[in-house]
């Protein structure tokens, strides 16, 4: 619990704060304004991340475009993630909290949760934010929004949230993992870009199966409802496994490996 409050503590810090309200903000409008411009008849909608204008204006339909924007993301937020917990280690940070706390498991679990505390308000505010600026953006790209406001939508939004959190989950645990192993911001963060970008995609246009391999591709696939090749339920059984595998790594290595020098 020191270690979780003493995390939430630093990234509660006024600059921290407003940098994520500025990027809640940015992203919200700029995902939204995507999404939505983006939409086609369901006829012209291809199987994939894309929405059509039916979907859109079904009663989750508004929430729908917050998870969708969010999944176009998965980069970008491994990136952040191995950068953030690399950086404990880069500047020795970790050392200093050793000393306070000996318990590493505990101290490596409390900080991942007040992350993960943090990531779950900036989500809330980034779903209600999207659902705002979608409502604004809809009528001006042909969406019907009358269903957006019914009770089943609130069902959808709570579903929504709930998805997109285990998703962030999954990329945390497995930034985390890569952090503790690599403990350098340059090479958590070359290590992020190529794997999470490139790399998984480049062997799924050679090798179609990937998708039911690769841990991004298969978050990939989970935040988006599933995928022709893989469903969603699969796609979330396998990032658990993965994900308990990179927890169990990332535990022993952070007990057992020397951060004093």
């Amino acid at each position: 619990m020191r270690a979780y409050l003493a995390e939430l503590a630093k990234l509660t810090r006024r600059k921290v704060v407003l940098i994520t309200a500025a990027a809640v903000a940015v992203f919200s409008v700029g995902g939204a304004a995507v999404v939505l411009a983006s939409a086609k008849p369901a006829a012209q909608a291809g199987f994939g991340r894309g929405l059509s204008l039916d979907v859109l204006a079904r009663a989750g339909g508004g929430t729908q475009v917050f998870r969708t924007a969010a999944s176009f993301a998965g980069t970008f937020l491994f990136v952040v993630l191995c950068g953030v917990v690399a950086a404990e280690f880069s500047r020795g940070t970790i050392r200093t909290m050793l000393l306070r706390e000996p318990r590493r498991v505990r101290l490596l679990a409390g900080k991942l949760a007040a992350l993960l505390t943090f990531a779950a308000i900036a989500l809330a505010a980034t779903e209600v934010t999207t659902w705002l600026a979608a409502r604004v953006l809809a009528p001006g790209n042909g969406v019907a929004t009358g269903a957006w406001t019914s009770l089943h939508a609130v069902g959808a939004a709570f579903t929504d949230y709930g998805t997109v959190m285990l998703w962030i989950t999954g990329y945390a645990v497995l930034g985390t993992m890569v952090a503790v192993l690599l403990r350098s911001v340059p090479l958590a963060l070359a290590v992020g870009i190529a794997w999470a970008g490139p790399f998984e995609h480049l062997i799924q246009n050679a090798w179609a199966p990937a998708v039911k391999v690769f841990p991004g591709l298969l978050l990939e696939a989970f935040v988006a409802g599933g995928t022709s090749e893989i469903s969603a339920g699969r796609a979330f059984a396998t990032v658990a496994v993965y994900a308990v595998i990179a927890a169990v790594i990332g535990s022993v290595v952070f007990a057992r490996r020397d951060v004093t020098s």
